[in-house]
């Protein structure tokens, strides 16, 4: 039986801002080459997924994943995996991107994983900056017969 966290108006907060709205903003397609991995001597497992290139789409812009990202993983236990990527993609304009995603991916028993992660886009000034401002989550998907290639959608949490 689930019971439902309070919110902070139980703790003294005049009011609350409720729960966020959330927005997707691009999704993606990561196309990663063979993990290099390793267990660790304090008995997890450290991977490194290299991204090779992909694409993205958002709402009237689209872009290239640029290939020499990856994603720095640690290996737990459980089997689920910790992850922090970092990568560049150029928008159809020209305007550079970086992205930063860290968070969790879930093993599931058709042998996929599912994640949930917190986003940031570095964006210069110009008429993308707005990207840079936003307040990221992502979901991630990882087929269980693709070993190339990593979804992801990332959502903007509106204030």
């Amino acid at each position: 039986m689930s019971v439902e966290c309070p919110d902070m108006t139980t703790l003294g907060a005049p009011l609350s801002p409720g729960m966020p709205r959330l927005t997707r903003v691009c999704s993606i397609r990561a196309e990663i080459g063979p993990a290099m991995e390793f267990d660790t001597s304090r008995g997890t497992g450290r991977a490194i997924f290299p991204i090779t290139g992909g694409a993205a789409v958002g709402a009237g812009w689209q872009a290239t994943i640029l290939p020499g990202g990856a994603d720095f993983a640690r290996r737990l236990a459980d089997g689920t995996y910790e992850i922090e990527a970092r990568y560049f993609m150029r928008l159809d304009d020209g305007t550079l991107v970086m992205v930063q995603n860290a968070g969790r991916m879930v093993p599931q028993k058709d042998g996929s994983f599912h994640g949930r992660t917190r986003a940031e886009l570095e964006v210069p000034e110009g008429a993308m900056a707005h990207l840079g401002d936003m307040v990221l989550f992502g979901t991630a998907y990882a087929p269980s017969d693709d070993e190339e290639r990593v979804y992801i959608e990332l959502w903007h949490a509106e204030v």
